[in-house]
């Protein structure tokens, strides 16, 4: 029993980064993975190599007050929110970027629930959260997100003083503004098209006028888009597979930056 008790606590720690890293990254949410036991499995599986590490930290961890205790998970927990968040900005991108154009082909009202995101979303977003998922598998952004998870431990040990300064807000910052820019990136040449069509059909219209282009505009641009999709998919994924790859150097910098 005492063996026990020695070792749920640190168990428990070394749980807390991988669960606040899936908390964050839409991949891997219970909706996505059809059940939290399998997340919840996972999780114990990336805490299991971590083990030994924190058996040789010097701080007894089953000695602790709770209170103390709890602090110390709050952290672990917070490490692992950071290094999802910066994983889950190219999923949340593309998301948008379906929802912009599927807003502006007039196809928003027919949201879906996005097992991905874990929200209503639309039919191009949840389709493109899907593409982008099997992407990061495949193309070995799951291997750097582990590289990242277990470095961490490295550069911010537990019980590690976190500093939360102006440097952080920027870079914070700069990630919201670079997912800004992946998903006008994504979304812009299906944007234009459909506001070429718009002025196409406006023009068609204001010649004949008994034409009643509203049910004519949906259809050609759902065309038009699926098409263009079809053609530039390698190329308008090729900025989020980047961004993907160096996924392992942001988590680097984001731990120089807490690091108190």
């Amino acid at each position: 029993m005492s063996t026990l008790n020695e070792y749920v606590p640190i168990l428990a720690l070394c749980m807390m980064r991988p669960l606040g890293m899936m908390l964050m990254l839409p991949l891997f949410k219970g909706g996505a993975m059809g059940s939290g036991l399998i997340r919840n499995s996972l999780i114990l599986m990336f805490a299991l190599p971590v083990i030994p590490m924190m058996q040789a930290h010097p701080a007894d961890f089953s000695s602790k007050p709770l209170v103390e205790l709890i602090w110390v998970y709050g952290e672990e927990l917070l490490i692992g929110l950071i290094v999802g968040f910066c994983a889950a900005i190219p999923f949340w991108a593309i998301d948008m970027a379906g929802f912009v154009i599927d807003t502006m082909r007039g196809a928003s009202m027919s949201t879906v629930l996005n097992p991905l995101m874990g929200l209503q979303s639309s039919i191009f977003g949840m389709l493109f959260t899907q593409v982008l998922g099997v992407l990061f598998l495949v193309t070995g952004g799951f291997n750097a997100l582990l590289t990242a998870l277990y470095q961490s431990y490295s550069s911010l040990p537990p019980e590690s003083a976190l500093s939360f300064n102006n440097e952080l807000l920027i870079f914070i910052g700069q990630q919201w503004q670079m997912m800004s820019d992946m998903c006008l990136g994504f979304a812009l040449p299906a944007m234009v098209v459909m506001i070429l069509v718009d002025v196409g059909l406006g023009l068609v219209n204001r010649s004949v006028e008994q034409l009643n282009v509203f049910f004519l505009s949906m259809p050609i641009k759902s065309i038009l888009v699926v098409f263009l999709l079809l053609v530039s998919m390698h190329f308008a994924l090729s900025h989020y597979l980047t961004q993907i790859n160096q996924f392992e150097g942001k988590t680097s910098t984001l731990f120089q930056l807490i690091k108190g």
